[in-house]
């Protein structure tokens, strides 16, 4: 006769058998697709990453573009083999040379126009000191040929003077330039900033979104708030960057 224990003892056994292979399935199925989402997971964020990373190497490279072109007077560009390093030290002393060479040619007109302005307000009081010692307002010879110099000096160095003003077309082609080129960098990492810090955030709310979804809503994301109504998206622009964590 079986007793209580060997009847448990054949159940339980009963019950594993029947049991066990079923759940080491349900098991080994259930971690298979949790591995299989995960390393989906991982791939996808692996790509997004790595687009993300292309994408703001693209916008540096338009930065480092648009500055050697501002900073460039008559340069070549960089050779495709420099260094990085070797293209950052000819990068900022181009531009350090341009600003330079602003700075001279400003001081040196600044200089000859004075020193031409000096000669005739010494020349004005000559010429005034004749005039009041005309007697009955009648010239000589000697006086008048005094007066015709001094005037004759006076148009040449009002020549010089003009000449010497025609620096600023050149300083401020290059000025110009200067701040052409700072306007289209602040875009562009304007653009860059925004455009991968929605991607990011979108991507950590949704993970599994398709990455050209989240990159073609950035883009128009980023495309609406730079609309004509510029008061307004300056506004949204600033709460946005507010909330990308650049206040």
């Amino acid at each position: 006769m079986v007793n209580d224990d060997e009847l448990l003892e054949r159940l339980l056994e009963k019950i594993v058998q029947e049991v066990v292979p079923d759940l080491r399935e349900s098991i080994g199925a259930t971690i298979e697709k949790e591995v299989a989402r995960t390393l989906s997971r991982a791939l996808l964020e692996s790509e997004f990453h790595k687009r993300l990373n292309q994408e703001m190497r693209d916008g540096l490279q338009d930065i480092y573009k648009e500055i050697v072109q501002a900073a460039k007077h008559g340069a070549e560009q960089p050779a495709e083999g420099d260094s990085g390093k070797h293209q950052a030290d000819q990068l900022f002393q181009e531009a350090a040379q341009q600003l330079d060479n602003i700075l001279q040619t400003t001081e040196s007109a600044t200089s000859e126009i004075m020193d031409i302005v000096e000669k005739h307000m010494e020349l004005q009081a000559e010429c005034a000191a004749i005039l009041d010692g005309l007697p009955g307002g009648y010239a000589g010879p000697k006086e008048v040929t005094r007066l015709k110099s001094a005037n004759e000096a006076l148009g040449e160095d009002l020549m010089r003077i003009m000449t010497t003003l025609s620096f600023q077309d050149l300083t401020g082609q290059r000025i110009k330039r200067i701040i052409t080129a700072i306007k289209k960098v602040e875009q562009i990492v304007l653009d860059l900033y925004l455009s991968t810090g929605l991607q990011i955030r979108a991507q950590a709310q949704a993970p599994d979104r398709n990455i050209e979804d989240l990159k073609a809503e950035a883009k128009q994301k980023v495309s609406e708030l730079k609309g004509p109504q510029s008061d307004v998206k300056q506004g949204d622009v600033d709460d946005l960057l507010a909330q990308l964590g650049l206040d």
